[in-house]
């Protein structure tokens, strides 16, 4: 900040100075005076009366707005469209009913993958006395799978092309669920790729998601260009900027929440019509769908964490994959220990942000999956998966 610098005369000069001189430097405080009036009228005037399509802050910084925002008269800035009503509604009753309780509680294993999954005999190692605990659902977008364990027979759905960083990810994603849901059983369900693998005993990752109050559905604030850079001003007034989230795709939400995705329409439109590739500004739908539509409509019952851990810490378009050389009990020993949740950030200072994974007031290890492992790991894995890691 800089000093401002006093300037001081002697009676000689004052009483040397012309008349003139006097008036000059009276007046100008006077146009100063009336400029900062004019700026905050019309501040106040934004604020009180904006356009329909854009609140008053779209038009000045944060910085601006937040002084006058405690003393400002309360105002609606808009009356919600007859889409918005719907959904509320919906939502509302959605958070609020009762669901059907289940006698036999399973988990639905959905697998988003191009074609076959090279991992069927570490999964069906997992699964092993099992049955009746879980069901598996494959969307195989390229090819049919071709199977190794008869545990993955007979289990893909009508599948369709998934384009990356396309809105048919998010598709594929809504088209496990409603095949998911179909079963009254399925309580939980947990979206996994070829590559993902269990980190953990099947006994430990039903006990951690049955118990939980919250839905896994990773979503935070990232204010650089892959973040909120990536925001559409056609997203508002029905999503706006400060609600906009980015979070891993990997999720595992209870039944409430899956029929809730399954129900909104007014929030997948938006993403649908401008949430897309574009030249200077990549909105990834699937990285920001979710963790913006549970910010919006139920932020409280989320966690803000994936149980399944992936590697950005590279900073690259995708995340660390792990060959065979990698595999040791040292690694799965490592990211089964992991309690806090680390995001850094796509801002010029690429910020990093940690925060506890807490359940049920109590910190506990963050993740019961983890990706991105190359087919070649897989007899490694089996060969420890027996081990004191997955306890």
């Amino acid at each position: 900040m800089k000093a401002s610098r006093v300037w001081r005369r002697g009676s000689k000069d004052m009483t040397a100075m012309p008349p003139p001189r006097h008036r000059g430097a009276a007046k100008k405080p006077m146009w100063i005076i009336v400029l900062l009036s004019i700026v905050i009228v019309s501040l106040i005037g934004a604020y009180v009366y904006p356009p329909r399509r854009y609140s008053a802050c779209y038009f000045f910084a944060s910085s601006v707005c937040t002084p006058f925002k405690d003393w400002l008269p309360a105002v609606t800035l808009r009356e919600p469209t007859d889409e918005e009503i719907a959904s509320a509604v919906v939502i509302r009753d959605l958070l609020s009913m009762p669901m059907p309780v289940s006698k036999n509680p399973k988990i639905a294993f959905m697998f988003l993958t191009p074609d076959s999954l090279p991992f069927e005999r570490l999964w069906e190692k997992f699964l092993q006395d099992q049955e009746g605990r879980y069901s598996i659902y494959i969307h195989a977008s390229r090819e049919k799978p071709v199977h190794n364990s008869s545990l993955f027979l007979n289990r893909e759905i009508r599948s369709e092309k998934v384009v990356w960083g396309r809105v048919s990810m998010v598709d594929a994603e809504k088209r496990l669920l409603a095949n998911a849901l179909q079963d009254i059983d399925n309580q939980f369900f947990v979206l996994l790729s070829d590559s993902c693998i269990p980190l953990h005993t099947f006994d430990h990752i039903y006990n951690y998601l049955m118990r939980a109050n919250v839905s896994f559905v990773d979503s935070y604030l990232d204010p650089g260009v892959h973040g909120t850079g990536r925001y559409f001003i056609e997203m508002f007034p029905e999503i706006e900027r400060r609600d906009f989230r980015k979070g891993h795709q990997w999720f595992a939400v209870t039944r409430r929440h899956a029929i809730l995705i399954m129900a909104d329409t007014l929030y997948y439109r938006k993403f649908k019509l401008y949430c897309k590739p574009a030249v200077g500004r990549n909105c990834i739908a699937d990285e920001h769908y979710l963790p913006t539509l549970f910010n919006i409509v139920d932020p409280g019952g989320i966690s803000n964490w994936s149980v399944t851990h992936v590697d950005w810490s590279e900073g690259k378009w995708h995340p660390r994959s792990y060959r065979a050389a990698d595999i040791t009990y040292a690694l799965l020993k490592n990211l089964t220990s992991f309690n806090e949740n680390v995001h850094i950030a796509s801002d010029d200072a690429k910020t990093v942000t940690s925060t506890p994974c807490i359940l049920d007031g109590t910190k506990r290890p963050c993740f019961l999956f983890a990706r991105k492992f190359y087919p070649d790991t897989l007899n490694n894995l089996l060969e420890l998966f027996s081990s004191d890691t997955s306890a």
